[in-house]
């Protein structure tokens, strides 16, 4: 009988560990959980609806973000039927953890006017002054792309995309064992995006002079009336059009943009040297047209660019912390 006790209790132990492992919450969906109850206590709080996309603001989010994350499932299937199911999970996980922070931040950027109301416009446009003639320059280059990058092309949003689709595909196909630290990465930009939004928030210079690509100038103009119903409209505006107005939220402090393509420069240079060339360009790109169109005043870029500097440091760190303590744990078990 003593014998028979000893067999269930070591069973017992070691059925324990097993179970917690199973239990692990993974860490791209413990940081989007997080940011999730961080934004329903502040809508909570201030008494602001959460909004979900709807309409053609939820086409246009899949358009922007989620399909290349579509396509990252669909290359996870694949590799479930390759019986690769380690790196399947990694691209599972991260469709919904980077669509619950989006649509999270989406709902923060949109609720800026009430959570802080005051607007550093003036300050950042003095700076803007300061360096004008560069301003100027970055106008008159973006003019003279016209032959070869037309300005009825919105490609400022265009080459962001192609940078997310070629980053994201690439970590897929070419560098899977890269891919979570990509991830992971994006989220903890969008994250900090949201919060520094928060600190000096602005609209952009566009309130002092239209830029330089018509479309760009259209979509501000109605930008800008969505805000100023948002703000006169409060909480009640946003639970009528929170939905379909979800993506128009104004924020030009700091640039997501300029360190997102930042970002994605970052992840070329250190893991696909092929891709450091084109990605550059199309960085100078989205960083020249951003002030060109004045979606953004000059110093919003080294803001995002630094955010994103930061955003991978703390992803590789993470991951490896992540990747180091997970065998270890396993060992003490």
């Amino acid at each position: 009988m003593h014998g028979t006790a000893n067999i269930a209790e070591q069973a017992g132990e070691n059925l324990r560990p097993v179970r917690l492992r199973n239990l692990r919450i993974p860490l791209e969906i413990g940081i989007a959980l997080a940011f999730l109850a961080f934004t329903l206590a502040v809508s909570n709080l201030y008494g602001l609806p959460f909004s979900l996309p709807s309409g053609e603001r939820a086409a246009f989010v899949g358009v922007h973000y989620l399909y290349p994350l579509i396509g990252i499932a669909i290359w996870a299937a694949i590799m479930v039927f390759s019986r690769r199911e380690e790196i399947a999970a990694t691209f599972f996980v991260a469709l919904p953890a980077y669509a619950l922070v989006l649509l999270c931040h989406f709902n923060l950027k949109l609720w800026i006017p009430h959570l802080n109301p005051a607007l550093w416009d003036e300050t950042y446009w003095a700076t803007d002054q300061a360096i004008r003639p560069a301003i100027e320059a970055s106008m008159a280059i973006r003019t003279s792309l016209d032959p070869v990058i037309p300005l009825e092309s919105n490609f400022y949003m265009i080459g962001f995309i192609v940078l997310f689709y070629i980053a994201f595909g690439f970590a897929c196909l070419k560098r899977p064992e890269s891919f979570r630290e990509l991830v992971l990465a994006a989220i903890i930009l969008q994250i900090m995006g949201s919060f520094a939004y928060l600190v000096a928030p602005a609209l952009g210079p566009f309130l002092y002079e239209a830029g330089v690509e018509p479309p760009a100038t259209l979509a501000q103009q109605s930008m800008l009336a969505s805000w100023q119903a948002n703000v006169a409209g409060g909480g009640e505006w946003i639970a009528a059009e929170g939905g379909r107005q979800l993506t128009v939220g104004l924020a030009a402090m700091p640039s997501l943009h300029a360190g997102g393509s930042f970002l994605f420069l970052l992840y070329a240079l250190r893991h696909a040297r092929k891709l450091a060339i084109p990605f550059a360009l199309l960085f100078a790109f989205i960083s020249l047209d951003a002030i060109a169109n004045r979606w953004h005043y000059a110093i919003d870029l080294p803001v995002g660019m630094a955010l994103a500097a930061v955003a991978t440091w703390l992803a590789v760190r993470l991951v490896r912390r992540r990747d180091v303590s997970a065998p270890a744990k396993s060992r003490t078990a």
